[in-house]
């Protein structure tokens, strides 16, 4: 792997409409697959979702959305929530996402490490984040850096 120039910038107004579909999108998409729900009912949960998550757009207090940049391309996006959790401040990555051309060269690593540097610069104890369990690629990254499954949710279908 070569040395990657990589960094996170703050979103602008701009980019928030954009950021937000390609969110809904994405987690629509992995839901609908997950859980075997139908398209249009997994686009309208994943927007719900966003919406009350992020009531106030980019002045959502404890939210802060990042754009992935390599040199000056844009590639991705990162977005962290802080929470109080047991009487200390926790990091939650509610959405990490890499274009495709941007994924296998080691810049999603590169990321997870910014995305645990701004943690604790916002004053995080730790860090958490939900991955599908058909995301064998992404769970792999995250167990490698030292995550650790801490629930699981299971699912049958009835009928």
């Amino acid at each position: 792997m070569t040395d990657l120039l990589v960094a996170l910038r703050p979103l602008d107004a701009t980019e928030l409409d954009a950021f937000v579909e390609l969110v809904i999108s994405s987690y629509a998409g992995e839901r609908a697959s997950a859980v075997d729900a139908r398209p249009p009912d997994a686009q309208r949960n994943a927007r719900s979702q966003v919406e009350a998550l992020l009531p106030q757009g980019l002045g959502t207090p404890d939210h802060h959305l990042y754009l992935v940049l390599e040199g000056n391309a844009v590639v991705g996006h990162l977005w962290i929530g802080i929470t109080s959790v047991d009487g200390f401040r926790s990091a939650f990555i509610y959405d990490i996402h890499l274009r495709e051309d941007a994924r296998g060269r080691g810049l999603g690593r590169r990321v997870m490490v910014l995305a645990e540097e701004a943690a604790c610069g916002l004053g995080a104890r730790d860090i958490e984040l939900h991955v599908f369990a058909q995301n064998t690629r992404a769970r792999r990254l995250y167990e490698s850096l030292g995550y650790r499954i801490t629930s699981l949710s299971m699912r049958k279908r009835l009928g």
